[in-house]
């Protein structure tokens, strides 16, 4: 009986062995029939690294080009822009506004003039330009629907958000993002610090909860687990989609926005190839293939539809210059922290 059983495991371990050959062959004739890279680019960002993946597997195959995506933290991509030293052997950056901001001051970026960028809004984008803004992701009042037919109906502003009444809001905790964070500090920029503080010091009687993901009060708001999620666009516009009972709101008195940009670095080592991927994060083709995703940005592209909200507005954008420092970004979400989000009364 041993006899048998070894005999039958030595066959089944025969036939794996061959199945993963056919496999692996499989794959080496499928890679042999595609046409070779043309070439590589390196793109150095702070995008989550699905999204990454898509847009280099997505171009690859468009394009013939490698596109190498070197991953880094927001505050590792500060600390490379912020400083003199150049990037070696990198093509690109994508990353935010702030970060672009810091990397112009610094003289790390060569300026791109080209058909398509010249007509973004000026705001977003450096005027002589060193970078140029591909989309942004507004702030959302992302409101359960059943919440919304009976009394959210009244809450489409900041300033209505904030009165008496019995609504729960679930809204990100500021110290957990970068993304989150942009909420604070676009206020503070619209407001000034002390009535932003004190802004949100009154929000907090409505607050149930602040969380560590900026995607999870949108989704709580989707489940009907709170009234209001303060949250992303795209992310509300995600259960949107998928048939939740979700109403997206963007405040008619203004909303921070997320700028996402991208810029040629001095030193690229393959500057024509890395401008046609530019081109290419811009475009339409881009746009739609992010959206099968589940991304649904704002995009600068003029050229592209405009996004709108579920009452069929467009977003309201706080007039912000972005361009916050490490030290004044620490400064006021200790003030946050201590006059609002642990604020002992």
């Amino acid at each position: 009986m041993r006899r048998v059983v070894a005999i039958l495991i030595l066959f089944v371990f025969a036939l794996i062995i061959l199945f993963v050959g056919m496999a692996v062959n499989q794959e080496r004739i499928r890679e042999q029939a595609l046409p070779p890279m043309r070439g590589t680019i390196t793109v150095y960002t702070d995008l989550p690294s699905d999204l990454t993946s898509i847009l280099a597997e997505t171009y690859q195959n468009k394009a013939h080009i490698k596109v190498r995506m070197v991953s880094i933290t927001d505050s590792q991509m500060w600390n490379k822009l912020s400083h003199k030293e150049a990037i070696k052997g990198a093509d690109l950056v994508v990353t935010t506004q702030d970060n672009l901001m810091a990397g112009t001051k610094e003289g790390h970026f060569k300026p791109v003039i080209l058909p398509g960028f010249d007509e973004v809004a000026s705001r977003f984008k450096n005027a002589d330009g060193y970078w140029t803004g591909i989309w942004y992701d507004p702030i959302v009042f992302a409101e359960n629907k059943t919440f919304y037919n009976q009394v959210g109906k009244n809450i489409k502003t900041w300033t209505t958000l904030a009165k008496p009444g019995p609504w729960r809001i679930i809204m990100p905790d500021f110290v957990a993002s970068t993304e989150a964070a942009n909420i604070l500090y676009a206020m503070v920029e619209v407001q000034g610090a002390d009535h932003a503080i004190g802004y949100l010091a009154q929000l907090r009687d409505h607050v149930v909860q602040y969380t560590k993901f900026l995607s999870t009060p949108v989704r709580l708001a989707a489940l009907g687990e709170t009234d209001i999620g303060i949250g992303t666009y795209t992310d509300a516009e995600q259960y949107v989609q998928k048939k939740y009972p979700l109403v997206i709101i963007f405040p008619q008195d203004g909303t921070p926005y997320y700028l996402t940009g991208v810029a040629l670095l001095q030193e690229a080592p393959d500057e024509e190839e890395a401008i046609q991927f530019m081109k290419w994060l811009g475009s339409k083709e881009t746009a739609n293939i992010l959206a099968k995703q589940g991304y649904y940005f704002a995009y600068t592209n003029p050229e592209l539809p405009k996004i709108l909200d579920s009452l069929g507005r467009s977003p309201v954008l706080f007039p912000v210059n972005g361009g916050y420092t490490q030290e004044g970004k620490k400064e006021l979400l200790n003030a946050w922290i201590g006059n609002v989000r642990f604020r002992k009364d």
